[in-house]
């Protein structure tokens, strides 16, 4: 029997903690005793029974490095108070994402003990994170102090990613170890049901299943809700709570409905229904989101029967269509007439937004950057408009409405069928039970050693995609 303790911040309900209830679920009967660790208690609706759960609040969001000895000494009381020995693996979900800064010191400390790490990475702070980046910067004592304990490396350290693209972002940040593929199991929630059609004013939905935060691109949503005919109505799931993303959802709400696009905004909240119920009733589902994680948008409309339209992100789907599911319609670019916007105000909006990035994250600024970035925006008289910010986006969608264009979303509905039994086969609560049982094992079976460090600024300049510029991911 291998003790794994399984460790998160937080059971909040959202992405991290669906997959650690899916992962204690997979190794359930697989000769593995599964202890989670949150630094909150678990809300009542956790599907993870009380007796493997233990609460250390050290762990919680925003913990000072300073409490990194507390940390450790709560967890291995925890382990102790569970089974009255050490947890043979720990497995910490996103332990360098700048949410607790006691974390990655009791890592390193750990490592150095010679005891079985996994760290399963979802998100970088190096991708789209800078504040979370600085703050791990001023509490661990800048770039040399990162060097000392962010990304240990030893054969008993296991890293376990989501996509192909992230393995690479390690490796280019000077990994040579193997990384494990760890994709995330995909199914439907039990209970969900479509819901009655007569409570849409329209014939046929476009679900765009989200919460609507910057990098999910809403403006582009909006743009097709601008060209569909009067029987479609677009639906977006969840609205942002917290932060500047509340603020700009807000704008869309308002833009919309000046413009009386036909867009039902927050439609979870406003139906008392939820994100699947909404894939059961969907006609099309719809994506275009310009920054993804592990991008179950791409593969749960399958499962609910509905095709899937929309934003291709090679980074995510490349993994995918290597699995088998067919995602031909979907497009790389949405490049529109460029005439309601200049290319001016477009490289100036480029810029502005790289040299916020650079000094963000500590980075020398290069003209060159702007000039890689332009060009994958603006291309002849054309932008693609997921690549522009949200006020030229606005400027065209009005553009768009004014003249009355129309344009198709594109969906392969024949592919819904071999899709949902790929996407069962491949991406299954058994196949993630398999893969996580081999990187458990392959992390018992070595002999310890002394690690040794990635340099943070290589996994940084790794992450640095100034030709692949999107104004609304943050870089």
């Amino acid at each position: 029997m291998i003790r794994v303790a399984i460790l998160h911040y937080h059971l909040r309900p959202g992405g991290v903690t669906r997959v650690i209830e899916m992962a204690w679920a997979a190794l359930q009967g697989q000769g593995v005793d599964v202890l989670v660790i949150s630094g909150e208690p678990p809300p009542a609706e956790t599907r993870i029974p009380a007796s493997s759960i233990q609460v250390v609040p050290e762990l919680r969001y925003g913990v000072s490095s300073s409490e990194a000895e507390n940390l450790r000494l709560a967890i291995e009381a925890a382990e102790r108070r569970h089974w009255q020995a050490s947890a043979d693996v720990l497995h910490f979900h996103n332990h360098g994402l700048g949410k607790n800064f006691a974390l990655p010191l009791a890592i390193t400390a750990w490592a150095q003990a010679g005891r079985r790490i996994l760290l399963n990475i979802h998100d970088f702070a190096e991708n789209g994170r800078p504040a979370n980046y600085l703050r791990l910067l001023a509490e661990l004592g800048g770039t040399a102090g990162l060097a000392r304990c962010l990304y240990p490396v030893a054969p008993q350290v296991g890293y376990a990613v989501l996509t192909t693209h992230d393995a690479i972002r390690l490796r280019r940040g000077g990994l040579t170890d193997d990384v494990t593929l760890l994709p995330n199991p995909v199914a439907l929630p039990t209970g969900s049901e479509a819901i009655p059609r007569s409570m849409f004013a329209a014939d046929r939905l476009v679900v765009y299943p989200t919460r609507s935060i910057r990098r999910k691109n809403i403006g582009e949503a909006l743009l097709w809700a601008a060209w569909s005919e009067p029987d479609e109505l677009v639906i977006l799931t969840c609205a942002p709570v917290e932060g500047l993303d509340v603020v700009r959802h807000a704008e869309w709400e308002a833009f919309a409905e000046r413009l009386g696009l036909r867009v039902l905004f927050r439609a979870q909240k406003a139906l008392d229904r939820s994100t699947a119920d909404f894939l059961l009733t969907a006609d099309l589902c719809l994506t275009t989101s310009v920054a993804e994680g592990f991008g179950m948008a791409f593969l749960e409309p399958w499962l609910a029967g509905s095709p899937l339209a929309g934003r291709d992100l090679p980074s995510v789907t490349t993994d995918f269509r290597q699995a088998g599911v067919a995602l031909d319609p979907l497009y790389p670019r949405l490049d529109v007439d460029a005439r309601s916007i200049s290319a001016e105000s477009v490289r100036e909006d480029i810029e502005g937004n790289i040299r916020h990035f650079c000094a963000a994250y500590e980075v020398d600024f290069e003209a060159g950057f702007v000039e890689s970035a332009f060009q994958s925006v603006w291309q002849g008289g054309s932008v693609d408009f997921g690549r522009v910010g949200e006020p030229h986006q606005r400027l065209i969608i009005e553009e768009v409405v004014r003249s009355g264009q129309k344009r198709q979303l594109k969906a392969d509905p024949g592919a819904v069928d071999r899709n949902r039994a790929t996407i069962q086969a491949e991406f299954s609560l058994e196949k993630y039970g398999e893969r996580l049982m081999r990187a458990y094992r392959g992390l018992v079976e070595v002999v310890s050693e002394t690690p040794d460090f990635l340099d943070p600024r290589g996994v940084l300049q790794a992450s640095l995609a100034f030709e692949d510029y999107f104004a609304t991911r943050n870089l």
